[in-house]
C-alpha cells in the first residue's frame, strides 16, 4: 500500500497474480517443486488477503465431458458454457461450442440461478474479524464482472454482437447482474474496508479492446459506476481493473470513472508499464508487465526487464509481476531466479 501510495516501503512486494496451468506443475515437481507444497510457499510469495464472496451459479450447471480427441477435450463447466480446451493447456479454452443464453427467454430463466441466498452470506463478524487481522493487502475480487459474465453466458461472438442486435437486452443483463453484485457487496463492504476492489473483466485481446470507448460508455459506465462508488465510499484504497490484453483505448474512460489500477499488463499486447506512466500519469497504478518470454528466456533477461523498469520500480505505484499464467517452458529455476531477484530490490 505504501508502494500504491508514492510513499517509501520496507521492500517490494513479491505477487503473482495468476494462477498456475496444471501442466506447469507437473513440470516443476520434476524440477524440484515438492509434491504437496504450494507454489506460493516454495516461492516465498507474499499473499493478499481475499475476501469471500461467490458469484457463481446457485445450483451449478453440472459440469462433464461432452467429447474428445487427441488434442482437444471438450466441457460443460459451472456456468453452462460449453467450451473447447486444448490438452496442452487445460486452464485455458479454445472456442465456444454451445451456451444457455441465446435470447430474452434463455436470460430470464438463466438469472434465476444468481439470487441473493442465505447460503451466500459471507458478511458476517468473523469474516470481519480475519479481514481486519490480516497483514496482507484486503481485496474484494467482483468475479465474473460484466464481460466474463457475457462471454459465459452468451459465448463471445453472440456476445459482442448483441451490443448491437440486442441492445435492450445488453442493458437488461448488465442492469440486473450490477444490482445482483451491489446486493452481494454492500454488507461485506460495511464491515471492512479493502484495500483494493477488483472487477475481473478480461476487456481486450492481444491488438486491443473486445468493445469500443462508445460501447463501453453506453453499457458499462451508467453500472460499473454504481459499485465504483460503493467501493469509494466504504474507503477501498484502489480500484483495479483486471484485464488482460490491450485496454489502452479504454483506459481514459476507466480513470475518469473511477478505476485507478490495473494488472497483468500483457507484454504481447503492448501495455508496457513504463509507457502507461509517460502518458497517464502516477493516476494509474500498476502490476504485472514481466513476460512469459522474459521468464523462459533467463536470468540474462530477467535482469535486462528490471533494469528497464528500476526507475519506475524506486517512484512508486507500480509492482512487478508475471503478465500471464506460466507455461511449462519457464524452468522452476528461472522462476526462483526472478523471485531472488525482486527480493534485493531495496527502496
Amino acid at each position: 500500500m505504501a508502494i500504491m501510495n508514492y510513499e517509501k516501503p520496507d521492500a517490494l512486494p513479491v505477487v503473482f497474480v495468476e494462477p498456475y496451468e496444471s501442466f506447469t506443475l507437473d513440470c516443476w515437481k520434476k524440477q524440484g517443486l515438492p509434491e504437496n507444497m504450494p507454489v506460493a510457499e516454495f516461492l516465498g510469495l507474499d499473499q493478499n488477503h481475499k475476501l469471500p464472496l461467490h458469484l457463481g451459479p446457485i445450483p451449478a450447471y453440472e459440469e462433464k465431458t461432452v467429447a474428445e480427441d487427441a488434442e482437444h477435450i471438450t466441457k460443460i463447466n459451472g456456468m453452462g458454457n460449453t467450451l473447447i480446451h486444448r490438452k496442452d493447456a487445460p486452464g485455458m479454452y479454445y472456442g465456444h461450442v454451445d451456451y444457455p443464453v441465446k435470447c430474452r427467454e434463455d436470460w430470464l430463466e438463466y438469472k434465476e440461478r444468481f439470487q441473493v441466498r442465505p447460503e451466500r452470506n459471507y458478511a458476517t463478524p468473523e469474516m470481519a474479524k480475519r479481514a481486519r487481522e490480516s497483514d496482507t493487502p484486503v481485496i474484494l475480487d467482483i468475479f465474473p464482472y460484466f464481460m466474463r459474465l457475457g462471454f459465459y453466458s452468451m459465448g463471445m461472438e453472440r456476445f459482442l454482437t448483441a451490443f448491437y442486435d440486442m441492445p435492450d437486452l445488453m442493458h437488461e443483463m448488465f442492469s440486473y447482474w450490477n444490482g445482483f453484485v451491489l446486493e452481494m457487496i454492500k454488507p461485506i463492504l460495511g464491515l471492512v474496508r479493502p484495500d483494493v476492489v477488483s472487477l475481473s473483466e478480461d476487456l481486450a485481446f492481444k491488438n486491443g479492446p473486445h468493445i469500443s470507448p462508445a460501447i463501453y460508455k453506453e453499457f458499462w459506465l451508467p453500472y460499473q459506476n454504481m459499485i465504483v462508488e460503493e467501493a469509494k465510499r466504504a474507503g477501498a484504497a484502489n480500484i483495479c481493473m483486471y484485464t488482460s490484453g490491450d485496454c489502452r483505448a479504454l483506459l481514459p474512460l476507466m480513470m475518469e470513472n473511477g478505476i485507478d489500477l490495473t494488472w497483468p499488463l500483457d507484454q504481447y499486447s503492448n501495455m508496457d508499464p513504463i509507457e502507461l506512466r509517460r502518458k497517464y500519469g502516477k493516476g494509474l497504478r500498476l502490476l504485472g508487465g514481466i513476460s512469459k518470454q522474459t521468464l523462459t528466456d533467463g536470468p540474462e533477461a530477467i535482469d535486462r526487464r528490471l533494469d528497464d523498469l528500476m526507475p519506475l520500480i524506486l517512484e512508486g505505484g507500480f509492482i512487478p509481476a508475471p503478465d500471464d499464467m506460466i507455461p511449462p517452458e519457464v524452468p522452476l529455476k528461472h522462476v526462483v531466479y526472478f523471485v531472488k531477484k525482486l527480493r534485493e530490490i531495496r527502496f
